[in-house]
């Protein structure tokens, strides 16, 4: 009974601290996108015909609509995504008593989940609770036309969301069907009509993005990516990759195996190994396998193929040993996942933190549109893809529509010379997308008419003896590293002169450090960081630094030097414990 009333709701709990707690780390690509639309139009934002979408956008349009700082829309954003998850779970689990059903919605959103996390509105992951709860009604049995209704409405909910939903859609009623128990021909010739009705929609009315990659995926004259899976090393890497990120999702599959060859089923024992061979053959032919958030979406089919067998195939009343057991069990999975999903924000956090410096930074050069070197900024976690221009844009306009600035990579800045015919009055939305200013929501943006402006000034030459002598340097260590270790440290430069110190290509200028034990140097080679912007007032950072093999007390010293390794003596020490 305990576990019952408390167990089920801590992951929810769990899930919506954490997106509240990291509301500015879940507007990563797409999810940026979609919030930058609604808010700017004022109104629901659905691509290719994916409605699903509209179910998170309810809560944060409606702040904007009465008006709240875009701070609380963020925050709405990222909390709805929860809340809907768990109107579904509680529906199931308590509206229908079906224990299974509600245990599977809460997998669906922390199995195979990690780095996708933080771009919550995925269309599939509203596609698969949608499927749950359909198939917790159909189970039921029963044939009111309210229910038959219900059941056709979330059908074309499903089938809209994603095109890997159809997929899923028919692997469930196959799983399903028994001829004894099988529903009047009626229900079934309507889930057909809707079916059929929705492929012909989907046939005339898919959008670019859906063409391009259902035509890519299948053109295997152009497309070689399969040829992969000729190679006997490829079955190497793809072992070592579902083991190292799919193992729950592995030992599950072979539990499922074993259940179904047990109890004889053969028919759900081919179309379970079937489905799980099929999909992995459209994986491995279109992608490389390499985890990214990406991949995380791509393999996320296999969690309710997978999950689905398991749960539903659990005797309705087990012995209450093997009952004890599998709660324990599933617990277990749970907390392990939503520890994972924490585990993996710190490359998110850091991404985040890097790209608030940089807001402020370009703050203090006047202006509101600028360009950043990849060369300079790159540290692995800052992830320059697409929506970093209307990422800084919503997370500097937190601070009020006056300091919104928009941050662009050089390279998409110059992507097919979209950069050099923009007027005054226009930025690039994405490197492929220009907007005019009027375009943004008043309330929450704006940007000044201007050119863009080059966070990293591509100077020829700067008296540096000059400007160095205002110069200072703030450490925040750790207060303990492993030897031997690499790790960042962050670092405050902070500029008191009326010249600044230019970070282009003319005189390089570097962030670097070296370590001392009591007087002694022990090493004066170490990594070079590029500081990421010209330093106008200030400029926070992260410094790479490797950590030596000596142990003890260690003194940390960060410098500034130049290409030919001048340092120019302005360094900050901090004394840390290396173990």
């Amino acid at each position: 009974m305990a576990v019952n009333r408390l167990v089920p709701h801590l992951p929810w709990f769990i899930l919506m601290a954490l997106s509240v707690y990291l509301y500015k780390e879940r507007i990563f690509a797409d999810s940026g996108f979609y919030v930058s639309q609604f808010i700017n139009t004022r109104f629901f934002w659905i691509e290719c015909q994916r409605i699903v979408l509209a179910i998170s956008q309810i809560l944060p349009l409606s702040a904007v609509w009465i008006g709240l700082p875009v701070k609380y829309v963020l925050i709405l954003y990222s909390i709805s995504h929860v809340l809907f998850f768990y109107f579904l779970f509680l529906f199931v689990y308590y509206g229908l008593r079906d224990r299974r059903s509600g245990l599977l919605i809460i997998l669906a959103q922390t199995v195979g989940i990690m780095h996708s996390f933080f771009t919550p509105m995925f269309e599939l992951y509203y596609g698969v609770p949608l499927l749950i709860t359909f198939y917790a009604i159909w189970r039921l049995n029963i044939r009111a036309s309210f229910i038959v209704f219900l059941l056709l409405v979330l059908e074309i909910l499903i089938l809209l969301s994603h095109p890997l939903a159809f997929m899923l859609f028919i692997f469930l009623l196959l799983y399903d069907f028994n001829f004894k128990k099988a529903k009047p021909f009626s229900t079934y010739l309507l889930m057909a009509l809707v079916f059929a009705g929705i492929i012909v929609l989907k046939a005339y009315t898919m959008c670019p993005y859906e063409t391009g990659k259902l035509s890519w995926q299948f053109a295997y004259g152009s497309n070689k990516q399969y040829l992969q899976v000729l190679q006997p090393g490829f079955y190497l890497t793809l072992g070592t990759f579902l083991l190292r990120y799919y193992t729950e999702v592995l030992i599950a599959f072979i539990i499922v195996l074993l259940m179904l060859l047990n109890r004889k089923q053969w028919f759900k024992l081919l179309l379970v190994t079937g489905t799980c061979f099929a999909y992995l053959f459209l994986v491995c032919s279109a992608n490389a396998i390499e985890h990214s958030r990406y991949m995380e979406q791509v393999m996320f089919p296999f969690v309710p193929i997978v999950f689905i067998p398991l749960i539903y195939g659990f005797p309705e009343e087990p012995r209450p040993g093997l009952q004890n057991f599998s709660i324990l069990l599933i617990s277990g999975l749970i907390g392990y996942r939503l520890f994972m999903i924490y585990a993996g924000s710190d490359l998110f956090v850091a991404r985040t933190r890097q790209m608030e410096n940089i807001i402020h930074s370009a703050r203090q050069m006047g202006g509101s549109k600028f360009i950043v070197s990849a060369s300079n900024i790159d540290k692995g976690y800052t992830q320059l893809n697409w929506s970093y221009p209307l990422e800084s844009m919503l997370l500097s306009a937190i601070d009020g529509n006056d300091l919104t600035v928009t941050i662009i990579p050089k390279e998409d800045f110059n992507y097919e010379g979209k950069g050099s015919k923009l007027g005054p009055t226009q930025f690039l939305f994405r490197k492929w997308e220009t907007k005019d200013q009027s375009w943004l929501n008043s309330q929450y943006f704006h940007l000044d008419p201007g050119p863009y402006r080059i966070l990293c000034d591509s100077n020829a030459v700067q008296d540096i003896s000059s400007v160095s002598r205002n110069l200072r340097i703030e450490l925040h260590t750790g207060s303990f590293y492993r030897s031997l270790d690499t790790v960042w440290v962050q670092v405050k430069i902070v500029n008191n002169g009326p010249e600044p110190l230019r970070a282009g290509k003319g005189d390089k200028i570097f962030l670097s450090y070296f370590w001392m034990q009591g007087n002694e140097y022990l090493d004066w080679n170490g990594i070079l960081t590029p500081i990421e912007t010209d330093v106008f007032r200030s400029l926070s950072q992260d410094v790479r630094v490797a950590v030596p093999k000596t142990k003890g007390r260690l003194k940390l010293k960060v410098d500034i030097v130049t290409s030919d390794r001048m340092w120019l003596g302005i360094n900050a020490t901090d004394e840390v414990l290396v173990y």
